[in-house]
């Protein structure tokens, strides 16, 4: 499982489509059996904010701000509110991907371990 994959299915709880047949809208995906054209990609402002939205959802908002201050680039003393949320929702407009990735870890993700594998580990919520 990519981390892709993981922040699709495990914090989204959205099918990561897996399938080959052609169609007219698409592909047909075999797991969920509904068509679609790609999965997500989580390098775009669209798949961020759906992010932290999920991340507010769950009631984990307050914990994440300080896990993603604690990830902030560049780590300067002193660094304020004001820079650490411009850095959070890039501003620039870039970053998305490194932002995406940044809350498959707050959920659990790690690339040395393969949730599938460790799946009753708890660590993904699975158990």
């Amino acid at each position: 499982m990519n981390w892709q994959q993981f922040l699709t299915e495990k914090v989204l709880g959205e099918c990561y489509h897996e399938g080959s047949s052609l169609l007219n809208a698409g592909y047909h995906c075999r797991k969920c059996d509904k068509a679609f054209s790609v999965n997500r990609t989580f390098d775009n402002r669209n798949d961020l904010m759906d992010l932290y939205q999920k991340v507010y959802e769950d009631g984990k908002w307050d914990e994440f701000f300080w896990f993603s201050a604690s990830h902030c680039k560049p780590k300067r003393e002193g660094l304020g509110c004001s820079e650490t949320t411009a850095w959070l929702f890039c501003l620039d407009g870039s970053s998305y991907e490194e932002k995406c990735k940044m809350v498959a870890g707050f959920y659990g993700w790690n690339e040395q371990r393969d949730p599938v594998i460790d799946k009753n580990s708890g660590a993904y919520g699975d158990n």
